[in-house]
């Protein structure tokens, strides 16, 4: 995470702490010190908690009264009348398209397109280079995978696992993604 944020070039100072008085000594990464967390907390504007365990990090923010928001990469282009709610993503060389939707916890990873007034619900996630048509909606927890295509008015089924592109509109549910008659 050090690492993305550096590179990111979005964050004006990287550094990283630990609980653990004894593991605060010296740098994550060059130019990132290791501090003890009131330290960190003093010095810091905007923070991320980058723990990998999931129940940890929320433990985490949690006691430190982390707020939910979005990560949206510099990188990232938002067309007018776009709304990315709180806990979404979206990565460096997305498009998200005219009023579309990404919302709570939704991911838009790298080089993704999102047509114009395409709606991502809550915990989607597109794999990184998907490319949704004019109008797509993805229900909660549904995901695409990576390079795939959706064609345009589509609607994704919550849950469902898209494993190869769309080409044809209506309603896809299950895993994999299947056509309603």
């Amino acid at each position: 995470m050090a690492d993305a944020a550096l590179r990111a070039g979005g964050w004006t100072r990287v550094l990283a702490t630990d609980r653990d008085p004894a593991r605060c000594v010296g740098e994550l990464l060059p130019g990132v010190p290791v501090l003890p967390l009131a330290t960190a907390l003093e010095q810091a504007g905007a923070w991320h908690v980058g723990i990998g365990d999931a129940a940890a990090r929320a433990r985490e923010c949690e006691a430190l009264g982390a707020r939910a928001s979005a990560s949206v990469s510099p990188f990232a282009r938002l067309a007018p009348g776009c709304l990315v709610a709180a806990g979404a993503t979206v990565a460096p060389g997305a498009r998200i398209g005219a009023h579309g939707i990404v919302n709570h916890g939704a991911v838009v990873d790298h080089d993704g397109e999102v047509g114009p007034y395409c709606h991502l619900a809550p915990q989607s996630a597109l794999g990184g280079g998907v490319r949704l048509g004019r109008g797509v909606m993805l229900g909660s927890g549904a995901r695409v995978l990576p390079g795939l295509e959706v064609a345009a008015d589509v609607v994704i089924g919550a849950g469902a696992v898209v494993h190869r592109s769309i080409h044809e509109a209506g309603t896809y549910v299950g895993v994999p993604a299947r056509r309603m008659k």
